[in-house]
């Protein structure tokens, strides 16, 4: 592998399932329709086993998205991800579990905002939420400590999602793993295509690609391409960051074989467009 250009991975899963203040339970289950997890359902995937995969691929800098959904308190991983940044240096940011809708939402959000890692919330609820007036305060809320928010949406929830960030444009909104496409059949790239177009039109919005072999497991470098090329098309370079979906895109490749393919897709931008979306974006909207 040629590394001719640094990448910063902003969708990684850490985890210590010896930690009982944390949960892990879609680990351990057997629903989840992408896969069979027992290639990564490991007692723990931390930063030496993440620097172990990505040495040789040209990770710099890594953004953790939630993973511990079963904790009591949603913020014991945003703690316990800030002591392993403090021990190690990674991750330089981290995406969090909060009920947007909860009462408690603005001390859930003060909370994990007091931990350096924190970024931002990935919602993993059906996007009906968004038109819940309790969701939309909490929506606000975190606007306005300057958190990101992170969706899959999917092209049915477009209108809905609109009207949430129309709502509240001081909140910046991410659309997670590319707004997820679930197949990959020439009428999906279509009506993806004009999902996208829509967010990319609103300010104030950005696209994570990510997470991309767990609908397309057979996936080469050829085909991923164009499902990497349309984000970038749609947003610009500036608005566009790339992630892995690290430890469980191992189902389908290796870590290097994901980048590599990051590194194929993009090898006919500029050389400043393809560093922004390899890793300048994603330093940019995080901070890092």
């Amino acid at each position: 592998m040629v590394v001719d250009t640094p990448f910063v991975d902003t969708h990684v899963h850490l985890w210590d399932r010896r930690d009982h203040d944390l949960g892990y339970g879609w680990l351990d289950g057997d629903d989840f329709p992408f896969g069979d997890l027992v290639a990564v359902r490991t007692a723990r995937f931390s930063v030496p086993e993440l620097r172990a995969e990505g040495r040789l691929a040209g990770l710099t800098k890594v953004v953790h998205m939630n993973a511990a959904f079963g904790a009591e308190d949603p913020v014991a991983e945003t703690a316990w991800l800030q002591r392993l940044a403090d021990e190690t240096g990674w991750p330089d940011a981290a995406v969090v579990t909060c009920d947007l809708a909860a009462p408690d939402v603005a001390e859930q959000l003060a909370r994990h905002r007091t931990y350096r890692v924190f970024r931002g919330v990935r919602e993993m609820g059906p996007a009906v939420r968004f038109a819940d007036p309790a969701f939309r305060r909490g929506y606000a809320e975190l606007g306005r400590m300057g958190g990101l928010f992170f969706h899959t949406v999917g092209p049915e929830n477009t209108e809905a999602a609109l009207d949430l960030l129309r709502s509240h444009p001081g909140t910046g909104f991410v659309l997670d793993q590319a707004g997820m496409p679930p197949d990959r059949t020439p009428e999906t790239f279509e009506a993806w295509r004009t999902m996208l177009r829509a967010f990319a039109a609103e300010p104030n919005t950005f696209c994570k690609v990510s997470s991309l072999g767990m609908v397309e497991p057979r996936w080469t470098p050829e085909s991923r391409r164009p499902w990497v090329l349309a984000p970038i098309e749609a947003f610009g370079a500036d608005r566009v960051f790339l992630g892995s979906n690290w430890p469980v895109e191992r189902l389908y490749s290796s870590y290097a074989d994901v980048v590599e393919a990051f590194r194929y897709a993009t090898a006919d931008l500029t050389p400043g467009e393809r560093q922004a979306v390899m890793a300048g974006t994603a330093e940019r909207v995080f901070g890092i």
